[in-house]
């Protein structure tokens, strides 16, 4: 069963100061019939992606509350039927069920299932925002409020009795997520909830950030409404979880948006909320949500965390290149000694922008348990007490980056979301830490309208597929001269510094040539690159035989930065051919989603099940060798590593020279490991356990091979 791999804490033996015992392991008569057993060749999907803590109470707990993610959303009748408490999205192919452990493990063995992951709890990560960021000048000076945006606050809920949140005319829809899958599969959402937030105080907070009026402030003599959002003008869908949020209720609360974003024209969610599990999981049903909203064109924002100043502490949800990622700030404009921090040098961990998240005054929710905190007391204005209370947190910064982005659409509308969070770190002021800790820097809401309204919107060619992130983050991308591209006909190699490798590839049509480019990559969309120029001609693209578009490379001027998007394929390997049709064609190369193989290839999967037992020894540390054979097809070695009892088991691969180039050395259960084979040979498993009692466990190996067929 395949573990997506995480991160946890790292323990270090030092081994001269661990006397061990090593053995070679031989197979047992029924250690060999089951590695035979499981070592055979297949092309069928594999066993559906595990999040780990799934896993880990698979041994211990009878029933779990899960949450099923489909490649194939024909399959959720299929849940339906082995199950009556299940809990099905409407617009996400994923499903809330109640399974026991042998329902999960039958569900992760079906077609058509990509995850199950455990429902786990998570967690909210809690006049002078506007002045410090320049927000006051934007709304007073230029008068840009977000007027004509909508923005999601998926949260605790909105108090939308609240005299800066009014019902109606500022939350056009307030709706209470509810739901239980132990109760026969009961669940709904209920619109048009004058208050959703009856316990919490947390999401009326995040509201009046984000887009309060600032009615209950209007007489401020400092500035009439002194006190309202950063988008005043906005319009608020309230997306009310309640104080017990969990995966299942932020799913059901992006689903909403998903469904009903036409309906109320949803441009943006904001997100105060997460775990302190710092892992890169594309796979993760939230980021696949939070990824499906980026497709279709909102822009997301969520909390960093509040688990700084350590390193490596931001939330999960927020590290995925699509969506920006919320540091807090002070009001002097330094970093919130609480806010997370990334890694350095790591792609993903890093804050996006930073925004005022210290002590920062808004609306107050009254008889919530957060709304019994942070009373002001102002001398000039005693009613304030009764409506606005102060919090800080990264939870306060992420509505204000919410807010700025809704004033930036209504600079410009045609503003795609990677736009959006471009404009915010450009035009960032720039702090005196490093990139994984502030990003861009503090958020200048005046300047990034600036840039915003000088901008030509690219939001249009965004819809269609030409993002700047694919659902697992990076785009791959292969230049024209790329080995594994295929080529038929005369091409020719012209040399432009503006193009992907430095060049680009042409051809013509003609009667006796028809040029071809043909590639072959895994994953479920891609985007074909070329220039254009006055000379261009007109070329089709095939994907798995079948034609999706025609390309013209035609232009009136020279243009070197274009892409033809291929989207909404299934998981898998893919063909693509790109074929001449009129004049000259030109390539400059790929971007798609996973690696690129040969256009006669076809992948399959090897599974070996290794097992053992571990006991106390006296020499503390103990190791089992496991010897396997990957051959000269072979891309990918990947294992994992489960046992029983309470003790740590770590395992690490070791390549025919010796050298070990793999390993899962955590304190989690299973351990998991993963390596692109860079030669053939014999490879061999190191199993070590740190045992004080008797423990059995099984390691389960899985090589993938690419095979070439014979061209035709």
């Amino acid at each position: 069963m395949a573990v997506r791999d995480g991160e946890a804490e790292s323990r270090v033996i030092p081994l001269e100061a661990a006397p061990m015992r090593r053995r070679s392991v031989t197979h047992s008569a029924l250690g060999l019939a089951i590695a035979l057993g499981l070592g055979v060749s297949f092309t069928a999907q594999a066993d559906a992606l595990v999040s780990k803590d799934l896993e880990q109470r698979l041994a211990t707990q009878s029933t779990h509350r899960v949450i099923v993610t489909f490649s194939d959303k024909a399959q959720m009748s299929r849940l339906a039927n082995l199950t009556s408490q299940i809990l099905p999205m409407k617009a996400l192919p994923m499903a809330g069920a109640l399974l026991t452990s042998s329902q999960v493990r039958e569900v992760a063995q079906w077609d058509g299932v990509e995850s199950i992951y455990f429902d786990a709890p998570l967690k909210y990560f809690n006049y002078d925002a506007g002045e410090i960021t320049n927000g006051h000048k934007v709304h007073d000076g230029i008068g840009l409020s977000g007027k004509g945006i909508t923005i999601a606050v998926l949260d605790s809920g909105v108090d939308a009795t609240h005299p800066d949140l009014p019902q109606g005319t500022k939350v056009v829809q307030n709706v209470k997520l509810v739901g239980d899958l132990g109760i026969a599969g009961a669940s709904a959402w209920v619109e048009n909830v004058p208050n959703s937030d009856t316990s919490s105080g947390h999401g009326t907070h995040v509201a009046g950030t984000v887009g309060g009026t600032g009615a209950a402030s209007i007489n401020d003599s400092r500035r009439a409404r002194a006190h309202d959002g950063i988008a005043p003008g906005a319009k608020l869908v309230g997306l009310g979880a309640g104080e017990g949020l969990s995966i299942l209720y932020a799913l059901m609360g992006f689903d909403y948006a998903l469904a009903n974003r036409e309906k109320y024209g949803i441009d943006i969610i904001t997100n105060s909320w997460g775990s302190s599990n710092s892992v890169y999981d594309p796979s993760n049903p939230i980021n696949k949500a939070s990824y499906e909203a980026y497709r279709q064109g909102m822009i997301v924002a969520f909390a960093a965390g509040n688990d700084g100043p350590a390193e490596n502490t931001l939330n999960p949800y927020a590290i995925v290149p699509w969506v920006i990622n919320v540091g807090s700030g002070t009001k002097a404009k330094d970093i919130s000694n609480f806010s997370s921090r990334g890694v350095e040098g790591d792609f993903y961990k890093h804050i996006d922008v930073v925004a005022p998240g210290s002590s920062i005054i808004s609306t107050r929710a009254p008889n919530t348990a957060l709304g019994q905190t942070g009373l002001i007391a102002d001398v000039n204005n005693p009613t304030y007490t009764q409506y606005y209370h102060t919090l800080s947190g990264t939870s306060m910064a992420t509505p204000f980056v919410a807010g700025a982005a809704a004033v930036l659409l209504e600079a410009n509308p045609d503003l795609s979301p990677d736009q959006i969070e471009t404009i915010l770190m450009q035009t960032a002021s720039p702090m005196n830490y490093p990139y994984h800790v502030v990003g861009g820097g503090y958020i200048d809401v005046l300047a990034a309208v600036d840039l915003a309204s000088k901008t030509q919107g690219q939001r249009s060619e965004f819809l269609k597929g030409i993002t700047k992130w694919s659902s697992k983050g990076r785009w791959v991308i292969a230049a024209d001269s790329h080995s594994l591209l295929s080529y038929s006909g005369t091409w020719s190699s012209v040399a432009d510094e503006g193009t992907v490798g430095g060049s680009y590839k042409t051809a013509k049509v003609s009667k006796k040539s028809v040029p071809r480019v043909k590639l072959a990559f895994e994953g479920s969309a891609a985007q074909i690159l070329y220039p254009r120029d006055p000379r261009g001609g007109l070329a089709d693209v095939y994907v798995d035989g079948k034609n999706v578009g025609r390309i013209s490379f035609y232009s009136t001027t020279e243009d070197d930065r274009n892409s033809f998007p291929i989207t909404g394929l299934g998981s898998g390997l893919h063909h693509v051919e790109i074929r001449g049709v009129q004049g000259n064609v030109y390539f400059d190369g790929s971007l798609t989603e996973g690696q690129l193989y040969s256009t006669n290839t076809v992948l399959s999967e090897t599974t070996t099940r290794f097992t053992g037992t571990m006991g106390p020894s006296a020499e503390n540390l103990e190791i089992d060798e496991f010897a396997f054979e990957v051959g000269a097809d072979a891309i990918t070695v990947k294992a994992v590593i489960g046992w029983d009892g309470g003790v740590d088991i770590d395992f690490s691969l070791v390549d025919p020279d010796g050298n070990e180039v793999a390993s899962g050395a955590t304190l989690n259960n299973p351990e998991v490991l993963e390596f692109a084979v860079a030669k053939p040979g014999t490879y061999k498993y190191l199993v070590k356990g740190y045992a004080t009692v008797l423990a059995n466990y099984t390691l389960d190996s899985t090589v993938v091979t690419a095979k070439t067929t014979v061209a035709p």
